[in-house]
């Protein structure tokens, strides 16, 4: 028992360090050899093929393609760097996994000054890498969601090692910030709500710059706190870059022409009309339609298109609501522009909903239109009342949902990807991974080989130790946290507070991640709870658990020792 307890004790050696690390980017590369892209030809032009066609127009010297209602509607950098997969020869999930394996490298590293064994250290990377959600089904969908989770896992990783690192040289701090902004930058340019991760970064920025002012004897304080701004200044390259490429090959300066700009202008001031019988999931309904058509008369010529053609109302329709949801219906105005004309060339777009944006207000403001909420330009749904219950009520089970891992098996079990053999093999031949289109014979069933399901089996085995034991370390984790801050306020001191400090960062981030999700699915989506976009969840609470377990009396050299709070 003794010599057991011993070597539980010892610490591994740096070589077994890093042979174990190696393991665990060799066993991700394996499983994302083995795994099967799925693709859905002609069925997801706003997604998985805009994405495509975006970076295969990229590869032959086109940037995003000729310019339609799509080329801009999304931030477009997973394009950039399926693009780049594609130049280096890197097969695309390999790529994916070996990015993810990296921001969990990073993240080990940023809590380096916490968990200061390697075993620490090996566990918590482990953890991370062998995430169950990092490579479940929906990230061999051809699209950003594959890399969005890693991106923000290295923006963490930076800023935590920033602020545990505030006192030592300023280049190791510079390049943890380098790290937080490179992360921060290519998120904010992937996905629409990348913003969701400033609340951390600027909370972040003022806690270590606290920090940073009260340390006595710390030379270059006003460097210090100056080189906070790093992650900022590139995420503005990161943009700057985006929308240069942009006004180069389309002349307009921006990321995207959805989220920002005159067509979310326009479809906010549309949101903006009193309803005669106001019902969720329907923010212009048929009755506010006809006054828009009536009132505004740049709106007239989509009518035929918005109510007439029974192509695109088949296409956009909520069957159960008899109208167009709030999910569907942006995409179906533009798409009644693009039948129009107006998305001839991204200038005329532009000024096309600028011109209804400004005839929609002014016609709230001389009393043609009655407007049930103040000025907006967002494409998101207004906040009701009715809305809150239901968010509140979904965030919780979304955060459940994320804690015990449902839905992270590594592979589409029943799902088959819709392509012709010849779809198939250009898609492989780009991507370097082939899309499940081989069946079981006489069904509509992927078909996987018996090596192949092996290592499904072994993956989702390993899902299932998450389920079980990622909510118990959470429990333990949270019990620990309320112990220390009682601990803290008895004793008068903030030994360990900045890692407190941390700690619940990660899990408040974990909650307004799955209360963002929560009001979309309730206000807009109803699709039900959707793993892919709560993926940025699992690391977070992860992260949380291991280091909140792991990290023994939080005794860390960064941290007010033996201050007494005034």
């Amino acid at each position: 028992m003794n010599k057991l307890k011993a070597v539980l004790k010892k610490d591994m050696s740096p070589l077994a360090f890093w042979v174990l690390v190696a393991c665990v980017f060799a066993a991700k590369l394996v499983l994302a050899q083995h795994q099967q892209v799925y693709v859905w030809v002609g069925g997801a032009p706003i997604d998985d093929e805009l994405m495509y066609e975006a970076a295969r127009s990229i590869t032959q010297g086109n940037w995003l393609g000729e310019y339609n209602y799509l080329t801009l509607s999304k931030q477009m950098f997973f394009a950039v760097w399926l693009a780049l997969c594609n130049a280096v020869g890197l097969p695309y999930l390999m790529a994916g996994q070996l990015l993810l394996c990296c921001a969990a490298l990073a993240a080990a590293f940023a809590f380096a000054p916490v968990l200061q064994r390697n075993k620490s250290r090996f566990l918590l990377f482990a953890a991370l890498a062998a995430n169950p959600a990092a490579a479940a089904s929906f990230t061999l969908r051809v699209y950003r969601d594959n890399i969005f989770p890693s991106e923000c896992l290295l923006f963490f990783a930076g800023m935590i090692g920033c602020a545990l690192r505030y006192k030592k040289g300023l280049r190791s701090y510079w390049l943890w910030l380098v790290l937080a902004g490179l992360g921060f930058g290519s998120a904010y340019v992937t996905r629409e709500d990348g913003i969701w991760l400033a609340p951390f970064a600027l909370v972040a920025t003022v806690i270590t710059a606290v920090y940073i002012l009260r340390e006595k004897g710390l030379d270059k304080k006003l460097a210090r706190c100056a080189a906070l701004a790093v992650p900022y200044a590139l995420v503005t390259v990161f943009v700057l870059g985006m929308s240069a490429m942009n006004y180069k090959h389309y002349g307009v300066f921006t990321t995207s022409d959805f989220s920002s700009g005159s067509f979310a202008a326009a479809y906010g001031a549309m949101t903006r009309i009193e309803h005669e019988n106001e019902r969720n999931l329907v923010p212009v309904p048929e009755d506010v339609r006809m006054k828009l058509y009536e009132a505004v008369p740049e709106l007239q010529p989509l009518k035929k298109w918005l109510e007439e053609n029974p192509h695109i109302q088949n296409g956009y329709m909520n069957s159960k609501l008899k109208d167009y949801a709030a999910g569907s219906f942006y995409w179906v105005l533009r798409r009644a522009a693009q039948e129009e004309g107006i998305y001839a060339d991204a200038q005329q777009a532009a000024a096309y909903w600028q011109s209804v944006a400004d005839g929609i207000n002014k016609a709230i403001d001389s009393g043609v239109l009655t407007a049930a909420a103040g000025p907006r330009s967002s494409t998101t749904p207004i906040i009701r009342g009715y809305h809150v219950l239901p968010t509140i009520q979904e965030a919780f089970y979304s955060f459940y949902y994320c804690a015990t891992f449902q839905d992270c098996s590594c592979y589409f079990k029943e799902q088959l990807s819709f392509a012709t053999p010849e779809q198939a093999m250009e898609i492989a031949a780009y991507v370097g991974s082939v899309p499940t289109y081989s069946a079981v014979p006489y069904t509509d069933i992927p078909y996987h080989t018996p090596r192949q399901l092996q290592i499904y089996t072994l993956f989702n085995m390993i899902q299932m130790v998450y389920s079980v034991a990622v909510p118990i370390l959470l429990v333990w984790a949270v019990v620990r946290l309320v112990r220390d801050a009682v601990q803290m306020l008895r004793r008068k001191t903030a030994d360990g507070l900045l890692v407190w400090l941390i700690l619940l960062g990660l899990v408040a981030m974990a909650l307004l991640r799955c209360a963002m999700i929560a009001f979309m699915e309730v206000a807009a989506f109803n699709i039900g709870t959707y793993v892919m976009y709560l993926s940025t969840v699992h690391p977070l609470l992860i992260l949380f658990a291991g280091v909140g377990v792991m990290q023994g009396r939080w005794q860390v050299e960064t941290c007010w020792a033996n201050r007494t709070i005034r």
